[in-house]
């Protein structure tokens, strides 16, 4: 984690320099320019390394400000900096293309221009992305199970992932959350790891417990365990949301719904002996429909070769912001969405919360609405 981090600081430092010069390299030669410009820069590095650094050793009304800052510094830097080394590498190219040289790309009000462009284009990518974090989305599919439930032709099954509850999902946002998850109207929920973002503190102190006590559907509420929640104090978390949140946690858990339908939860890949799906479903009546909640998508065989009728996963956030989302569909089998696979509906979310930046540029904030039919 900590080289990790060192590497981030790396990259962050060396971009934040390389669009500092080349925007010095536009200002008029005046202290009335350079002056603010340079003490923006010099501000905002100080407040994004106080917030790496820091993190969990501030109190949150302080921490929350330093990071709502840090980590939009961060977005603009990185897709200001692509926007000028898309420039620097058609001016590069316009050593051997004639119409390109033409243009005479190295001309000051040329690149004032271009450099005006990129801010508008950022600035309004950024806008709207912190309103698609705002806004999410509800994700309706009608699925057709081909198995029979006495008493029960259709079931409403609510899921999310990735809620990322801290110090930036604090409790006003998870407020909203519950808020919309309720207007679905569920017959059950399902919250599929990452939960907590990072630090349990503020969950603590923001009585965060008390939100998620308001999630109720006629069926239960069931949570399983993402990457996140092992990290940072795992055990104190995990004993948190058994204990806090009115939900059912299930961990390598096989459970039985009102003989109508069974739910497989299991643990992050992250747990220390984490069990085998085969195991979890060894005196399951396959008779009935079956939905298993799992983070990460890395290995959809598993779900379908057991015959579940319902697998969903997280932990993708389809990548949070353009372009990692084009990664996430070469990374796994389904970054995002749905697919068929054999007999079993896969849905991937693309998560309700964020890590991180409170942006959604390229990708949307998700509930998923799975409407289950039954012969």
């Amino acid at each position: 984690m900590k080289v990790f981090l060192f590497q981030a600081l790396i990259v962050h430092l060396i971009f934040n320099v390389y669009v500092f010069v080349r925007g010095w390299q536009l200002l008029p030669k005046s202290k009335v320019y350079r002056i603010p410009y340079a003490s923006l820069f010099a501000i905002e590095l100080i407040v994004y390394l106080i917030g790496l650094i820091f993190n969990v050793m501030l109190p949150s009304a302080i921490l929350k400000p330093i990071l709502l800052i840090g980590t939009s510094w961060m977005i603009f830097i990185g897709y200001t900096s692509a926007l000028l080394l898309i420039y620097d590498f058609v001016k590069f190219l316009g050593r051997w293309i004639q119409p390109i040289r033409r243009l005479n790309l190295q001309k000051v009000s040329f690149r004032r221009i271009y450099s005006i462009l990129s801010l508008v284009i950022v600035i309004s990518s950024m806008t709207y992305g912190h309103y698609r974090f705002w806004h999410p989305v509800v994700t309706t599919m009608d699925l057709a199970v081909d198995k029979k439930v006495e008493g029960l032709k259709t079931l409403k099954v609510v899921m999310v992932a990735d809620i990322h509850v801290g110090h930036l999902i604090d409790k006003k946002v998870l407020s909203m959350y519950v808020d919309k998850i309720m207007e679905q109207k569920p017959d059950v929920i399902l919250l599929v790891g990452d939960i907590i973002d990072y630090d349990l503190s503020p969950l603590v102190d923001q009585r965060m417990g008390e939100e998620f006590q308001r999630l109720k559907a006629p069926y239960g509420v069931y949570v399983t365990t993402g990457n996140h929640e092992y990290r940072l104090n795992s055990k104190e978390k995990i004993a948190w949301l058994t204990s806090e949140t009115g939900m059912t946690m299930l961990r390598d858990t096989t459970i039985n719904i009102a003989d109508k339908f069974y739910i497989v939860g299991r643990e992050d890949d992250h747990a220390e002996h984490r069990k085998p799906l085969t195991e979890l479903m060894q005196h399951v009546d396959k008779q009935l429909p079956v939905i298993v909640m799992n983070h990460e998508p890395k290995n959809l065989s598993e779900e379908s070769d057991e015959q579940a009728d319902l697998a969903v996963y997280g932990h993708t956030h389809n990548g949070q912001l353009f372009p990692n989302n084009l990664l996430m569909s070469l990374i796994y089998e389904v970054g995002h969405g749905y697919k068929k696979k054999d007999n079993t509906h896969v849905y991937v979310t693309s998560g309700l919360g964020l890590a991180g930046p409170q942006y959604r540029i390229g990708t949307i904030s998700e509930i998923v609405v799975l409407n289950l039919h039954f012969k």
